[in-house]
């Protein structure tokens, strides 16, 4: 035997069902217990963590305790003692007390600092601590991680100073790696055990499923005559037993399409030649053309209509027309209509104005009429619609608006800038000091830390400015109103209950649910409750209410002729009137660390779901924010009428 056959006689046996039925189990095994090593590592590591920072905490306040006498009476001596007592401690790097202007007044490790500020970043920060702080950190050029503790020693409201206490990290890597090193095992065990179950097990499968392979073999080569004889027991025979039974049928089945063939040739070359007639009017029509049958199903799709709208007659013939024009929903409604009702649509004019959006997000303005197609004795057959390309009259009129838009546009760059200047400030200055200071440790570790925060900052500004931008995309479903609010004030009840601020619902009880996304409700929502939390002071009211909202002028066809109402009221500063007119622009914001960004998206989503929203402002009054949103049947009409 040849290296080669060995080779291939390998290759067999590793993609055998045996192979890979043990390769399955072992694999589930591994996920299974790299799982298992994953929550059991991470559980041990965070309870060993967390026991060595309650210990390094109770250490500090022990010292802080002790020594706040001793920094009152200035009695520098006790608080060496008190260092060196707590620096005896295990894991105890160093401990430290600071006087209230920051400067040392005992150091376990150094007493030559006595008397001198710390100005490192992490003594400075430890310094200002105001509660417990924990810092990570090294000393010296060592790499043996610290936990540094910090807390202030406070006399009545007065702070007289700060102790620090410095724990080792190494004892606690040690018991982590441990932990580790024993899981390891655990799973090596595991492994090697059910390894050897699912060898023994998948040999007693594998077997019977080869000599039934091999049957199979023969049928698919066409060898319809072949028989299986039943072999294995169980589930293994009864498939045998299928086989054969299958392959009966196939024999049939293959002799009946036999007998048929020629009949249905000479039907085809009839409808072949029909279709090519038909075919060839259709294409000299420099309009576009489709047509629906009785079920909705698109019949044809002429040349044109294909260049309008960019899908290609064979990958929709047969298909429904609403599941076609599913991004032209549109189009879907004024073609099931005129099939449902058997009367021309546009009539009256001609023709109906709509946009026809493409597959790949484009959109063209396009004239649009539909007519019931009938056959030579008045039956009906379905619809035709007709398209005629309108883009160069809409050019014309874009090219109006145009000068209007380069206004917003400008007006929008020009807070961007503003927006995306501070974070590409402190981005630059990084870089600029960068070749000087790229071997300072601490430097390195500001540079991670702030760097990808600012650019996560302007990440997160583009990606509100794209939201603001893109086509929205909603997903309705059944909506209650109150429901989506609740969540809004639960989100907001700590913030509520540290202002003090009393909330009012006042949910009419006859408004139903909505058909709406929720989520992007949610989100305007947010973005209101979230302004109006901001504009009110400490013991404010926030008043949330719903109901009908009943115009005065007469509903069009097809709509209530109501719409749901829901009002914010806030007691906040109010609105003044030079900004009221830019409530709504991308970017204008009154807050310090808002973008402007929070309120033209939530007239984006409003607009999206066929409402409107608007507000009315007093100053030092307050502002009610009011959001009236379509019913499911207004909705419908609304959106077909346009």
């Amino acid at each position: 035997m040849t290296a080669r056959d060995v080779l291939v006689r390998a290759g067999r046996r590793f993609n055998s069902l045996q192979s890979r039925l043990l390769a399955v189990n072992m694999l589930i095994l591994l996920v299974v217990m790299a799982g298992v090593i994953i929550v059991v590592e991470a559980r041990q590591r965070a309870a060993i963590i967390g026991e060595v920072l309650r210990r390094g905490e109770v250490i500090t306040r022990d010292l802080a305790a002790v020594s706040s006498s001793p920094l009152l009476l200035y009695s520098f001596t006790a608080l060496e003692q008190n260092v060196d007592r707590v620096r005896a401690n295990a894991d105890v790097v160093y401990a430290i007390v600071l006087d209230a202007e920051g400067r040392v007044a005992a150091h376990s490790r150094r007493p030559e600092l006595v008397g001198r500020v710390l100005s490192a970043p992490v003594d400075a920060r430890a310094a200002q601590a105001d509660a417990l702080l924990v810092q990570e950190t090294n000393r010296g050029n060592r790499a043996e991680g610290i936990f540094d503790f910090a807390v202030p020693v406070l006399v009545g409201a007065e702070r007289w100073g700060t102790v620090r206490v410095g724990l080792s990290k190494r004892r606690m890597e040690a018991e982590i790696s441990r932990t580790r090193i024993e899981l390891a095992g655990l799973t090596a065990l595991a492994l090697l055990v059910v390894g050897v179950a699912a060898a023994l097990g998948a040999r007693a499968i594998a077997r019977p499923v080869r000599e039934l392979a091999a049957g199979a073999a023969a049928i698919a080569r066409g060898d319809l005559d072949h028989r299986i004889a039943s072999t294995g027991f169980g589930e293994i025979g009864q498939l045998a037993v299928l086989f054969n039974h299958m392959t009966a049928q196939l024999l049939q089945q293959r002799r009946d399409l036999e007998a048929t063939h020629e009949a249905l040739r000479d039907r085809f070359r009839e409808v072949a030649d029909l279709k090519s007639y038909t075919d060839s009017i259709l294409a000299s029509v420099t309009s576009g053309i489709v047509t629906l049958d009785l079920d909705g199903r698109v019949a044809t799709f002429n040349p044109a209509a294909e260049l309008l709208t960019g899908l290609y007659s064979g990958d929709i013939a047969g298909r429904y027309g609403t599941e076609v024009f599913a991004h032209t929903p549109e189009v879907a409604e004024l073609l099931m209509d005129t099939l449902a009702s058997r009367a021309a649509m546009g009539a009256g004019t001609g023709t109906v104005s709509l946009s026809l959006r493409r597959r790949n997000g484009t959109s063209v303005p396009v004239e649009m009429s539909a007519v019931p197609l009938r056959g030579l004795e008045g039956k009906d057959l379905g619809v035709v619609g007709v398209f005629r390309d309108v883009s160069q009259v809409r050019e014309l009129e874009g090219q109006l608006r145009r000068s209007d838009r380069l206004a917003a546009l400008g007006t929008l760059a020009a807070g961007l800038a503003h927006e995306i200047k501070n974070p590409l400030a402190s981005l630059r200055t990084f870089t600029r000091i960068m070749p000087r200071k790229f071997e300072d440790a601490r430097f390195r570790e500001t540079f991670i830390r702030v760097v990808p925060r600012e650019l996560e900052r302007i990440n997160g500004i583009v990606e509100q400015l794209l939201e603001l931008a893109r086509p929205s995309r909603l997903r309705p479903t059944p909506l209650s109103i109150p429901g989506v609010l609740d969540r809004v004030l639960e989100l907001y009840a700590n913030e509520l209950d540290a202002k003090e601020i009393t909330v009012t619902r006042e949910y009419a009880r006859e408004v139903p649910a909505i058909s709406a996304d929720g989520e992007r409700l949610y989100e305007a929502f947010v973005n209101l409750i979230s302004n109006a939390l901001a504009a009110m002071t400490t013991g404010g009211r926030l008043t949330v209410r719903t109901g009908w909202h009943r115009p005065a002028e007469p509903a069009p066809r097809g709509a209530s002729g109501r719409r749901v109402r829901v009002e914010i009221e806030d007691t906040g500063g109010g609105i003044s009137p030079l900004e009221a007119e830019k409530v709504f622009d991308p970017f204008f914001t009154t807050k310090a660390e808002g973008t402007g960004l929070g309120l033209a998206l939530t007239h984006k989503i409003i607009e999206d779901h066929g409402g409107s929203i608007a507000f009315r402002s007093a100053p030092g009054v307050g502002t009610t924010f009011t959001v009236l949103l379509p019913t499911a049947v207004e909705r419908v009409g609304g959106e077909r009428d346009a």
